[in-house]
């Protein structure tokens, strides 16, 4: 007996470049598939993916709603999902995702959702699209202490009343939040944004290297003592990078106070991680450098002992942490504008002056 036809209905993801967008690619055919297989699909369901940046509205949120008519009249999608990678805030609380059933699109803030894994990411967008599909909202499933201990809250879109909101609560939806938020500032792709601060530190670790009062004094100090240097030179060069290149924020509007923790402790450990992504690579440089060129004999004439490997690790840990500090100094002469661009206060107001156009997808990247 022939199985009736289905139904097609499409879904349309659509996502900011960079992080929304390669999850936004990882997940459009595993959304379709457990769109297709899940239990009672009435449809045949079709995922596509495309890239576009929108801008904000003067409330701080993409308008997602006002956009919506152009693009299903140049799509032609049933359900548009937008992946973005800016904070939503509704009613002066963080939210994960807004479902507006009556034009059958939502918003999906990816920083709440941290550093979820694809099979998290696919499980919300199909109880975002039944959602839209139904009207209703998905039954929580669970124990009652589940439940209880849960992040997510729901309230009424304070814009729309029609829409529903989807609330990260607590202490843990901030630090939730704010990995989401390093997450999508991509700390690795900072990196090559600060060439000139890389060639002073290689400079200058170079420099102790092959400078003998370095050895001494790599040989003499304690694992301690060179663990402290390591920390305060990758706190000297995090902190140069902020004031420098003024990525210290005061994001404006509601829920300030909260917004000034919360985006500059999301600034604080992209620069952080970046500092230490630095001096990790620094260290294998030049402790490679130091074994290839610095004769074991003539090292050990020097220090007046038998010298190992231990000698060349701690003359690479020191001069990596001169080195670094040195760096600060060379960053002086990166692009600051280029650095700004990795922090959200930066992306924020660049998206609030920009004008949409439907003409092609937005290539690059924030």
């Amino acid at each position: 007996m022939n199985q009736p036809t289905k139904s097609q209905r499409t879904v349309g993801l659509i996502a900011d470049p960079g992080i929304a967008r390669a999850l936004s690619n990882r997940v459009s055919k595993r959304l379709e598939i457990k769109l297709n297989h899940g239990h009672e699909s009435d449809y045949e369901w079709q995922v596509y993916s495309d890239t576009y940046t929108l801008p904000l509205g003067d409330s701080g949120r993409v308008a997602l709603n006002d956009k919506v008519p152009e693009l299903r009249e140049r799509h032609g999608w049933d359900f548009i999902i937008y992946l973005t990678d800016v904070p939503h805030y509704v009613q002066e609380r963080p939210v994960r995702s807004v479902i507006s059933p009556q034009d059958a699109s939502a918003v999906l803030s990816v920083p709440t959702m941290g550093f979820c894994r694809i099979g998290v990411l696919a499980q919300h967008l199909v109880e975002l699209v039944q959602e839209l599909t139904t009207g209703q909202e998905p039954l929580r499933t669970g124990s009652q202490l589940a439940k209880t201990i849960s992040i997510q809250g729901s309230l009424p879109d304070g814009d729309q009343s029609q829409d529903r909101a989807t609330s990260i609560e607590g202490l843990r939806g901030r630090i939730l939040l704010i990995g989401g938020m390093v997450r999508s500032n991509r700390p690795w792709r900072l990196m090559p944004r600060l060439s000139s601060a890389m060639a002073g530190a290689v400079a200058t670790g170079a420099f102790g290297v092959f400078y003998t009062s370095i050895w001494s004094m790599a040989d003499y100090l304690s694992t301690p003592r060179l663990a402290v240097i390591t920390v305060f030179s990758i706190v000297v060069l995090t902190m140069w990078l902020l004031l420098h290149n003024r990525l210290w924020e005061s994001p404006q509007g509601s829920r300030r106070r909260e917004k000034l923790v919360v985006y500059n402790a999301a600034t604080l450990l992209t620069v952080g991680i970046a500092a230490g992504t630095m001096y990790i690579l620094l260290f294998l440089a030049l402790w490679l450098g130091s074994v290839v060129v610095i004769d074991q004999e003539y090292l050990a004439s020097e220090l007046e002992h038998q010298v190992g490997m231990a000698e060349y690790f701690n003359l690479a840990w020191l001069a990596s942490s001169l080195g670094l500090m040195g760096g600060a100094v060379g960053s002086s002469f990166d692009d600051v504008a280029r650095v700004q661009r990795a922090t959200f206060s930066q992306r924020e107001c660049e998206r609030r002056n920009m004008d949409f156009s439907l003409d092609g997808p937005v290539e690059g990247s924030a």
